[in-house]
């Protein structure tokens, strides 16, 4: 039993080093963001994009790496996931211009889309109903400490070696996990439960899984209250350093105050989820981030409170994103466990394709203050509410354990 427990803390240590990689190649990078629109001579929301198309190659890497995880295992769509991401961080390091920056930055999320794609379907091969969610919210535990650093590290590298010297870190981090795949990550996908299976069988099988209403419902719920927190990613390095002057090395660590609270969200979902049932912390996960969003709209728009008042509503409206996205997926994945891949592949799209209209949204209507941020937020967090509203409507009288 111990040695059983001791295996199952490593490989949730390691699903969410893999997980780390996303949060990591955008966290790393933000601090930067405004010095580098200067060095290319390009507005803002120029420099906005190269996080949007970083979101749009996660959400399109993910239509191909869920289906071929589930046909040809999981191993070796990481491998291929990952020296892609090594290629184009290579790219993105020595790009001559923003364009060529901005499709650095696709390519790597195309690269990086494996490994949530292939990491959650690990933990539906292992575990299924709530159990999978209080796993799933280990691993985003796990995951929270590239947040928590990544800012903070990368101001100090942007200070002392520039911006380029980001995506070196991004490289040597990419290398480690591929060790870490080779040497540590056994096959949960083996030859036996893919026996008679085409490639063909699994992309079908969206099909099959968008024909649900439920699978609908998990999708807009979880994807559009996940893209909460990347209208935050994206507008929140201009808000702080350029319109409240905050220096670039201690950006990171307002940031790291809202990781703070994803830590705290994950944890009490750990510990509260199998009482509850993942449906319900779903809708009370996303009620709050509305109401942090709500709070940091109004405040933006009468100019309320100042920096204090956009630190605290943060602290709000980001930190249920992380319990949301756990209770989401594990409700998608435990309607669909030979398909595990695939759902977790449009789970994938849903947030990272509506992260990057979250991104889009944010540099749109970015006018120098926090209102542009603070309204994407809030159309997220209010659009993902009422899908949850209308899954608990039509589903909820079906038990999360029984689903």
């Amino acid at each position: 039993m111990a040695e059983n427990t001791k295996r199952n803390l490593e490989l949730i240590i390691l699903l969410g080093l893999l997980a780390a990689i996303g949060p990591l190649s955008i966290d790393t990078y933000l601090p930067s963001m405004p010095a580098i629109a200067n060095e290319f001579g390009v507005p803002s929301s120029v420099v906005q994009q190269s996080v949007s198309a970083y979101f749009v190659g996660l959400a399109a890497g993910q239509i191909i790496s869920g289906p071929f995880s589930d046909r040809f295992g999981r191993r070796p769509v990481l491998f291929i996931g990952l020296g892609l991401y090594l290629i184009a961080t290579l790219i993105s390091v020595l790009a001559p211009t923003i364009g060529i920056l901005i499709i650095g930055r696709l390519v790597q999320g195309l690269g990086a889309s494996a490994t949530p794609a292939a990491g959650r379907a690990v933990i539906r091969d292992i575990w299924s109903g709530d159990r999978a969610a209080r796993a799933m919210s280990f691993v985003m535990m796990v995951m929270a400490f590239a947040p928590l650093i990544a800012p903070i590290l990368g101001g100090q590298i942007f200070t002392y070696f520039g911006w380029r010297a980001i995506f070196w870190l991004m490289v040597g981090f990419g290398a480690f996990l591929v060790m870490l795949v080779q040497f540590r990550l056994p096959e949960t996908n083996g030859p036996e439960r893919r026996a008679g299976v085409s490639i063909g069988d699994y992309f079908r099988a969206y099909r099959y899984l968008l024909a649900s209403g439920r699978t609908w419902g998990y999708l807009l719920a979880g994807g559009l209250s996940f893209a909460t927190m990347f209208a935050y990613i994206t507008g929140s390095a201009f808000v702080y350093i350029d319109y409240f002057g905050v220096e670039p090395e201690y950006f990171g660590f307002f940031f790291a105050l809202n990781v703070i609270s994803l830590t705290l969200c994950n944890w009490l979902n750990s510990r509260f989820v199998a009482q509850f049932g993942y449906l319900n912390l779903l809708g009370v996960g996303i009620a709050v981030s509305v109401s942090g969003t709500l709070t940091l709209l109004f405040c933006s728009l009468t100019n309320t409170g100042g920096i204090l008042a956009v630190v605290i509503t943060l602290f709000i409206a980001v930190g249920p994103v992380g319990m949301t996205s756990a209770n989401a997926i594990a409700g998608l994945l435990n309607l669909y466990p030979q398909n595990a891949g695939a759902a977790s592949a449009l789970f994938g799209v849903a947030q990272f394709g509506f992260g990057a209209l979250a991104g889009i949204l944010t540099g749109v209507f970015y006018t120098g203050t926090p209102v542009a941020m603070a309204l994407a937020m809030t159309v997220m967090a209010g659009s993902g509410l009422t899908a949850w509203l209308w899954l608990n409507a039509r589903y909820g009288h079906v038990h999360s354990t029984d689903i």
